[in-house]
């Protein structure tokens, strides 16, 4: 009888070791998460900022803030938040690591930033007349017309699109092309197009507009 009961307080420290040390682990885990909460104001007038991107350095995970400057989001002790917005510079935020509870409130505040445009000069549009006028007094100098002549004649244009690769359409419309065709004859024997009228038709038209040649 001892060694029964004895067996059976064995058994049931195995199976709540485990448990015990898992339910540890999971607490040593909760601890590092902080609910951080606040409000994104501007710096200068103290205005809370609508939208501004929240993310955790180094990653794509975050938030943002909403119409009133305020968010809420778990993050770990050891983050750095990175708050970024048109308009303002971007603040690195630490989390303090110390601190007590796992909630978290602050009030983060953004600086304006302050850049220079260039110079823009805004002219008044010319009336039909004197569109018209330049249009029709600009001489366009006699080289460049001629090159411009030369790059657009059909024979120049149809050998560098000959030359050219296929594009993903095309060598995927040729793929499916080929999958149907096999998928086609599935299980018998693909016919051998010798005697195919239509066929030799494509390859002498083929020959006569030159796709066979060899480049």
């Amino acid at each position: 009888m001892n060694a029964l009961k004895i067996f059976l307080f064995s058994l049931l420290v195995l199976l709540l070791a485990p448990s015990k040390q898992a339910h540890a682990q999971v607490s040593k885990n909760d601890s590092d998460l902080v609910q951080f909460t606040g409000f994104v104001v501007n710096y200068d007038s103290t205005k809370t900022i609508p939208f501004v991107t929240i993310r955790i350095n180094g990653t794509s995970r975050g938030t943002y803030s909403d119409m009133q400057g305020y968010f809420s989001f778990v993050a770990k002790r050891s983050d750095v938040l990175v708050f970024s917005c048109i308009g303002f510079e971007p603040r690195y935020f630490e989390l303090p690591k110390f601190s007590n509870g796992s909630k978290f409130k602050s009030v983060v505040a953004l600086v304006e930033d302050t850049f220079r445009m260039e110079e823009v000069v805004i002219i008044g549009r010319p009336t039909a007349e004197q569109m018209d006028y330049m249009f029709s007094r600009t001489q366009l100098p006699q080289n460049d017309y001629l090159l411009a002549q030369q790059n657009l004649r059909r024979k120049p244009l149809s050998e560098e699109a000959m030359n050219l690769p296929n594009d993903a359409e095309s060598n995927a419309r040729w793929r499916f092309n080929d999958y149907a065709n096999k998928a086609y004859y599935a299980g018998q024997t693909q016919p051998i197009p010798v005697l195919d009228v239509f066929a030799w038709s494509k390859f002498i038209k083929s020959l006569q507009n030159g796709d066979l040649k060899r480049k």
